[in-house]
């Protein structure tokens, strides 16, 4: 699975105690550590993630005309499901908590005529056009 990098900041006694776990061998390295503690934490609050997150298809399925919903992981869609909720006078109301992937098809005029709202909280990978419909939407701006 690929990577994000980020920068955090701890205070000098809190990076001594995870260098001394790495060095009794508790740990691989100060990475490993901090990987294994966002794991940790992130399993211990599943079920508020979970309040949010609709089982659903990683295309969106849409068999209905709308789509809404939280979609946890990786999510991604391309021209065809935009024609289909087009077609069916549909909206999409993203809510990705991870990482949005959209094809290079997509046709960001149609796009943008059936896109209501969007709160992603992650990554988008679209064209920039695309990319921008998505941006003026966005409740939650990327940190």
């Amino acid at each position: 699975m690929k990577t994000e990098k980020v920068t955090i900041n701890l205070s000098p006694v809190e990076l001594a105690q995870i260098d001394f776990l790495v060095e009794k061998g508790l740990y691989a390295s100060r990475s490993d550590f901090i990987r294994l503690a966002t794991r940790k934490q992130t399993e211990e609050h599943k079920k508020v993630i979970e309040q949010f997150v609709d089982p659903i298809d990683a295309d969106f399925g849409l068999e209905e005309k709308d789509y809404k919903g939280w979609s946890l992981g990786i999510v991604g869609f391309g021209q065809e499901t935009v024609e289909r909720v087009y077609k069916n006078d549909g909206i999409m109301d993203l809510r990705v908590i991870g990482l949005l992937k959209i094809s290079k098809d997509v046709d960001p005029v149609m796009f943008k005529k059936i896109l209501k709202r969007a709160h992603i909280s992650g990554k988008v990978i679209a064209e920039p056009e695309v990319k921008a419909v998505i941006d003026e939407l966005n409740e939650h701006k990327n940190l």
